[in-house]
């Protein structure tokens, strides 16, 4: 590796005299470039080879099967958010695993054309009395399903139009892939409180084009009565129903009322009725009963086909004489191991409400210059997570928290606030030479996906903070929380050196640990070539990203993700110069 090229420039650009002109050497040999003469100055396992019009070192192997690219255009004033496209590269083709010639290709990348949606849409039922489903308009929303976990996610959404046959239609351009298609009712100037409810479609396949006919009759009606332990006002509470894969609203929202409680001892009885659209009868629904904002109460679920017996929806019996427990008051201070208060985001959720395991609770709140939090929960047993604020030498702590019902407060408790971990280390090039100046980033690993109803009712942590530096003298040292993180080195942009990638790089949850890394970057595989838009134009300006698959063994079995390992962006003209690590392996 030399950085003469780079130096060199710069003696040319003072040849013209000047006293204003200097050369800055310190800047130039702190941030190193990947540059060449000849292939004995790249060692073994490297060649020197053109890139991008200069000659840089690159290794004669590669690994790189299951590559993803994703273009990101430019947002202009025609498209207001940001559309991705993902192309799926043959990576055995795109990069063989052994060339001598060095793995320098030229790829070409063309934004495929967006798909033309067409949906037209017609709504049964009858609204505010005199309305039909056909006098309301309908946002539309598509939102990709990500091939991979990791894959960003992306939504598109248009307001419907009538189409002069009692029902409307919206029409969106969107990159091929798979989506869950979800429709709202917006409200009419006669009626905002007697909407059609929502419909949810999940996995639709949207090929070239897509039309789709939509004909809903009459939506069905969730009607019953829900069963309330005496002293407990269920006034003002919101009762739905919501899609299980998703959480969507698929239902009106029905606001409960119920007047003045009923007296000790006598339990009361209230009514409710929602209108609702069941799309998926291999998927049972969830009721799901939501207190006022700020009332200490869980939210409670029911799967409906578990309640409407054979298969009806009318005169359902829902109970909440599970809950007659009422809240306690909780106490607690978030202290560091010295016994002085941090500041902190607490999130307290449940892990099992007593007698009743369709519920949950959570509550996000923080605590005061003291370190003290209040809640009022009802008895059972919770997790509670704090994570500290505008800190990065503390580390998030979880704490689990059980009690039984009583008047007075559950108060005493602490909440050990560890120090955060440490990543350190050195990185050095591949010939030795220190990499000062590149960015350090650890990003959160993401877990695995699951369910609506798993996510609430089992206590997930939020996920670390992301977590990054500079390196200097080669050298690093960052703040961590515990868990686990894809860890990358970046090199300046335009040095020719590719990232170093570490996916699933765990920080374990003791206190102050510290994680020691003796890393070494290589030289690349290099993609070049034009980004062109779905017309044949260049496209400049464009975001090149690439990204690699994973996998992570978990307690339900083998799951597949992506970690970034690259990214550029398209020069005016189109051209792009993609370095990346030759393997994750390293």
């Amino acid at each position: 590796m030399s950085s003469r090229p780079a130096v060199r420039a710069l003696l040319f650009a003072c040849l013209p005299a000047s006293a204003a002109c200097s050369i800055p050497l310190e800047a130039a040999d702190s941030s190193p470039t990947n540059a060449c003469d000849r292939s004995v100055e790249c060692g073994p396992g490297a060649t020197c080879a053109e890139v991008d019009g200069h000659r840089a070192c690159v290794s004669t192997s590669a690994h790189l099967d299951g590559l993803l690219l994703e273009i990101r255009p430019r947002v202009s004033r025609e498209v207001s958010a940001e559309v991705s496209h993902l192309l799926d590269l043959d990576a055995g083709s795109s990069f063989p695993p052994d060339d001598a010639g060095g793995q320098v290709h030229s790829l070409d990348l063309t934004v495929p054309p967006p798909v033309s949606v067409t949906v037209t849409l017609r709504l049964g039922g009858s609204y505010c009395g005199d309305l039909t489903g056909g006098d309301f308009p309908v946002k539309a929303e598509l939102r990709r399903i990500a091939p991979l976990l990791g894959l960003p996610a992306q939504s598109y959404a248009a307001v419907s139009e009538p189409n002069g046959s009692d029902g409307h239609r919206f029409r969106l351009a969107v990159p091929a892939g798979s989506y869950h298609l979800y429709l709202v009712p917006q409200p009419h100037s006669r009626c905002r409180d007697d909407l059609p409810p929502p419909i949810f479609l999940p996995n639709q396949q949207v090929p070239e084009p897509w039309t789709l006919g939509i004909n809903a009759e009459a939506p069905a009606v969730l009607q019953g009565s829900l069963q309330v332990p005496a002293g407990l006002s269920v006034d003002g509470w919101k009762l739905d129903v919501v899609d299980p894969l998703t959480g969507s609203v698929i239902s009106q929202v029905g606001v409960l009322e119920q007047g003045e409680p009923s007296p000790p001892g006598t339990a009361s009885r209230v009514e409710f009725s929602v209108k609702f659209y069941w799309t998926d009868k291999e998927k049972s629904p969830l009721i799901r009963l939501r207190p006022k904002d700020g009332e200490p109460r869980p939210t409670v679920y029911w799967e409906l086909a578990a309640v409407a017996l054979h298969g009806s929806t009318a005169n359902l019996t829902l109970s909440l004489l599970q809950l007659d427990a009422a809240a306690r008051r909780v106490e607690g201070r978030t202290l560091d191991a010295n016994g002085n208060p941090v500041l902190s985001a607490v999130r307290i959720q449940s892990a099992n409400i007593d007698q009743a395991p369709t519920a949950a609770y959570k509550l996000d709140t923080e605590t005061d210059s003291s370190g003290l939090f209040r809640a009022d929960l009802p008895p059972g047993e919770y997790v509670v997570f704090a994570q500290p604020i505008n800190d990065t030498t503390k580390a998030r702590a979880r704490q689990s928290l059980r009690f039984a019902a009583g008047d007075d407060c559950y108060c005493g408790q602490s909440i050990l606030i560890p120090e955060a971990g440490t990543l350190r280390g050195r990185v050095q090039g591949p010939t030795g030479e220190w990499m000062d100046g590149a960015s350090v980033v650890a990003v959160p690993s993401l877990g695995e996906v699951t369910n609506y109803l798993n996510q609430v009712l089992n206590p997930e942590p939020p996920l670390p903070r992301q977590a990054s530096g500079v390196l200097r003298n080669g050298a690093f040292s960052i703040g961590a929380d515990p868990g686990e993180f894809d860890f990358s080195v970046r090199p300046t942009p335009g040095s020719a050196y590719p990232w170093l990638v570490l996916p699933r790089l765990v920080v374990p949850p003791t206190d102050a640990a510290v994680i020691d890394l003796e890393l070494a970057t290589s030289y690349p595989a290099v993609l070049q070539g034009v980004v062109r838009d779905a017309s044949g134009d260049r496209l400049g300006d464009a975001a090149v990203v690439a990204w690699l698959p994973v996998e992570r063994k978990t307690a339900q079995g083998t799951v597949t993700g992506v970690i970034q390992i690259g990214e550029t962006r398209s020069e005016p003209d189109g051209s792009y110069v993609l370095p990346l690590p030759p393997s994750t392996s390293r």
